[in-house]
């Protein structure tokens, strides 16, 4: 008898064990619509609130942002978004009539329906900033909370390439920007080994992150896939059509800005400010364009405490 109620209890709790970690699991699925499939990643329970997080890039994997989903997932219901040109979610046709800033926002929108969800809290990171204030332009009461990460520019995005493009060739010396020069042109001429080309990868996210060199554990987490189709079929996009200075004040909710004050791009919080009066910037030392990785510590006091708020 006591080895019949031993094995039972033991049963019960390997069972809870499974329940608690299926509830809390990824899951992975896909939406169909007419240029092929919309994939996404699930982590957490159904029955807690919604978090629409979206990566930057553009062309950036979704596992850029995994980590953030997986650390949020005990209290929120981060759906990580495999945005339109990347990873598995390739339409067909593969080019600007299929992949730009208006295909790529409805995205959301038909993600949300398919999900059943009316109104969501969107976390959009450097790119995925700019898609999140795009998307809260044109899809305001949908919108219950804008986080933005590190964001893009808002509005005149060339003229904020351009001085980010100088910000990052000012945080390396002479000497790296001339090895990184000579690193680009042996991968391009596929003469590249592994090691060089990893190298290649330190040197360019040096500019974004604030420790020097990069701790490899932040550069495993950020250095994720990027397609460079996708990319530049959206900066071309980005270039001569993004501007949301006058159509963002259509959304009326919170908007919280958290930003790494030495980020190459921190500039442009300060710009998002002038013309969004309502958004609250919260600014991070010692940290660069990855406060989620960089100083996990303090990103995530605010991001509880914005998030608390709202």
């Amino acid at each position: 008898m006591k080895n019949k109620n031993y094995i039972s209890k033991l049963l019960f709790t390997a069972f809870s064990l499974l329940i608690t970690s299926f509830c809390n699991a990824q899951i992975a699925d896909s939406i169909k619509y007419e240029n092929g499939f919309l994939h996404y990643h699930e982590y957490g329970s159904k029955d807690l609130p919604p978090i629409i997080i979206l990566t930057g890039g553009p062309g950036n994997s979704y596992n850029q942002l995994e980590g953030l989903a997986e650390t949020i997932s005990p209290k929120f219901r981060s759906i990580l978004l495999e945005q339109r040109g990347t990873g598995k979610s390739i339409p067909i046709p593969f080019d600007s009539t299929t992949v730009n800033i208006n295909a790529v926002t409805k995205d959301i929108k038909t993600l949300l329906d398919s999900l059943k969800i009316e109104k969501s809290i969107i976390l959009g990171h450097s790119w995925g900033g700019m898609l999140a204030m795009n998307f809260a332009s044109e899809f305001p009461n949908n919108v219950s909370h804008l986080i933005l990460v590190a964001p893009g520019p808002h509005k005149d995005a060339k003229n904020g390439f351009d001085v980010l493009i100088t910000n990052c060739r000012h945080t390396r010396s002479f000497e790296e920007e001339q090895r990184l020069n000579q690193l680009n042109e042996r991968i391009a001429n596929n003469e590249a080994d592994s090691l060089e080309i990893i190298e290649s990868k330190k040197l360019f996210r040096r500019a974004y992150i604030f420790a020097n060199p990069i701790p490899d554990s932040i550069f495993q987490k950020i250095n994720s896939d990027n397609n460079s189709k996708t990319s530049n079929l959206l900066w071309n996009d980005i270039i001569s059509n993004y501007d949301v200075s006058k159509s963002l004040k259509k959304y009326t909710g919170k908007i919280d800005v958290i930003t790494g004050r030495q980020d190459v791009v921190g500039f442009l919080s300060y710009e998002l400010k002038r013309d969004i009066v309502n958004a609250k910037i919260h600014w991070i030392n010692e940290c660069g364009h990855f406060p989620m990785y960089e100083r996990p510590t303090e990103f995530y006091k605010i991001l509880y405490k914005v998030l608390n708020a709202a």
